[in-house]
């Protein structure tokens, strides 16, 4: 690298630094101190002449404020963590600081990532650079709306059951949810651990891939991809949505109906989702109080579940850990699980026998059938309310976390013109490389129909 593109690098990530400092989203709940990025920067930036050997050295990246950083305070947006510093990086992490990553801050989040707007923390709701009045989406709220705000380009969520998809659609940016096992899933706030993972959101398609092949835990071997890409998808996905929203879906199908390299084939993937939505509440009930109390037993350190508990800020999220800690007997693992278990591996063998029986590659539905709704609404609601927001926020979401899929969704605001609506590509587990790079094809595509 020369002086210059050195120089270029180190100042680009001090401004997202100082824009961290005065951003007014609410999106961070802690930045990193100058004098430690200084420090990181020293240490990771090449000398004059030497190839960097990482695209991401050097460069900006916000965290989720449920992933450990060391240095930095592991709140989850709650106030019985407010002073949890770990002691390590989460390995994912690690693994980017390795590639020369440098963290600016941990951002705000749905307390303890059990919600889909966004609007309830430790320190108050994440504005929506999109539309302020709306809600940013969650539980990655802060990460999305740092990065479509453009503080910096790449931040990392975590996504359960929509949680990077859900704010990166509000957002009008990138968001991924990996195979399942593809990161490291360590060293983080667990809420379920059979779908707990890391996900990158990002400001564009190339820089997401740039952070998943730095996460991936191991090496993908190039696979050569068909002249004619068969994507599903599923008709009666447009009667569940909104208006606006089903018009944009419209929109996507006729565009990438006319690509040359791809072709639409009609899927009945509704009648999977109602099978996925028939055991899903039982799963996160069987799953929730469980994990969060064995994550809160591995450190001295942190408190117990009951006083978590005790202090949380949201009602809809202590109905959904109350709800959890009476389903398990207190929080207890029970056989409950393993049945549930099976139910996710029948699923998932169907979606494959899906994806062969038609001869595609992929599906593709709506990332949300709903617009982000107004800030004012949702903290008007009453638990019921959000519950049912809850639901019909992750219809589309919530399949790909069951089977283990990678999923990805797409921006349809910079791609098509309609703001603050996603679209979602998915493929069989372990497809990661093939499914990011039909996301090329899909976002060029979408640029042509817009």
């Amino acid at each position: 690298m020369t002086t210059e593109r050195i120089d270029a690098v180190r100042d680009r990530t001090l401004r997202s630094l100082a824009a961290a400092r005065g951003e007014q989203l609410n999106g961070f709940t802690q930045v990193s101190e100058e004098a430690v990025v200084e420090r990181e920067l020293d240490a990771a930036l090449p000398r004059e002449g030497a190839e960097a050997d990482s695209p991401l050295r050097g460069r900006a990246l916000a965290v989720k404020d449920n992933i450990h950083a060391a240095g930095l305070r592991n709140t989850a947006a709650t106030p019985a963590l407010a002073d949890f510093e770990p002691e390590a990086d989460a390995p994912a992490l690690a693994r980017l600081r390795r590639r020369g990553m440098v963290v600016i801050g941990k951002t705000n989040m749905h307390e303890l990532a059990l919600g889909v707007t966004g609007s309830h923390t430790a320190i108050g709701p994440v504005a929506n650079p999109v539309d302020p009045l709306r809600v940013t989406g969650g539980s990655s709220a802060g990460s999305g709306a740092i990065v479509s705000a453009g503080v910096c380009e790449y931040s990392l969520g975590s996504d359960t059951g929509g949680s990077t998809r859900i704010p990166a659609a509000f957002t009008d940016i990138w968001g991924y949810r990996p195979s399942t096992g593809r990161y490291d899933e360590e060293g983080g706030t667990s809420i379920a651990f059979s779908r707990d993972t890391i996900g990158p959101m990002t400001a564009s398609l190339d820089g997401l891939i740039e952070l998943d092949r730095a996460l991936a835990r191991t090496a993908d071997t190039a696979v050569a991809a068909a002249p004619v890409a068969r994507i599903g998808y599923d008709p009666a996905d447009l009667e569940l949505c909104d208006e606006p929203v089903a018009a944009a879906f419209h929109a996507a199908l006729e565009a990438i109906a006319a690509a040359n390299d791809c072709e639409l084939v009609e899927a009945p993937l509704e009648a999977l989702n109602r099978v996925a939505r028939g055991f899903d509440p039982e799963l996160g009930a069987q799953e929730l109080a469980p994990s969060l109390r064995s994550y809160l037993a591995s450190s001295e350190r942190l408190p117990s579940l009951e006083r978590v508990v005790e202090q949380l800020v949201d009602p809809h999220t202590a109905h959904m850990i109350e709800e959890s800690i009476e389903a398990t007997a207190g929080g207890v693992w029970t056989g409950t699980w393993h049945r549930l278990m099976n139910e996710t591996a029948r699923l998932r063998a169907a979606y494959l026998r899906l994806l062969g029986e038609r001869g595609i590659v992929a599906t593709l539905r709506p990332t949300t059938p709903i617009l982000p709704r107004p800030v004012a609404d949702v903290l008007a609601m009453g638990v019921a309310e959000r519950g049912a927001l809850f639901g019909r926020t992750t219809h589309f979401v919530g399949f790909a976390t069951l089977i283990g899929a990678p999923s990805l969704s797409l921006p349809l605001g910079p791609l098509l013109g309609h703001s603050m609506t996603g679209l979602l590509l998915e493929s069989a587990p372990g497809t990661d490389v093939e499914l990011l790079a039909l996301g090329r094809r899909a976002e060029a595509a979408l640029r042509s129909g817009g």
